[in-house]
């Protein structure tokens, strides 16, 4: 009777490891690195944002982005993408 029990969970164990070995075999162990992207549209036309990647602003890199549209008083900038990474520094530079 006690040799029948251990058997049993014996193979429970068995079968407990073989599931968690199916299941997380669909989980990749790689992570692909993801790059902060800005980049403008063309929705402006001529009055694109411009951005320049790996500028200094105030003594440290960061991405500056110029142009834009003006609409009366206010200033517009488009993107297609705009994704920053923490700690990141994006300086939109506001002529006057």
């Amino acid at each position: 009777m006690v040799l029948g029990i251990m058997k049993r969970k014996c193979w429970d164990f068995r079968l407990s490891v073989a599931t968690v070995f199916a299941l997380g075999g669909g989980i990749p162990l790689t992570v692909n690195p993801v790059f902060a992207q800005i980049t403008p549209d063309t929705t402006l036309g001529t009055e694109a944002s411009l951005v320049t990647p790996n500028s200094q602003i105030r003594g440290l890199p960061g991405e500056l982005i110029q142009g834009g549209a003006f609409r009366g008083s206010a200033l517009f900038h488009s993107f297609a993408e705009f994704n920053v990474n923490n700690g990141q520094r994006v300086y939109f530079a506001n002529p006057t």
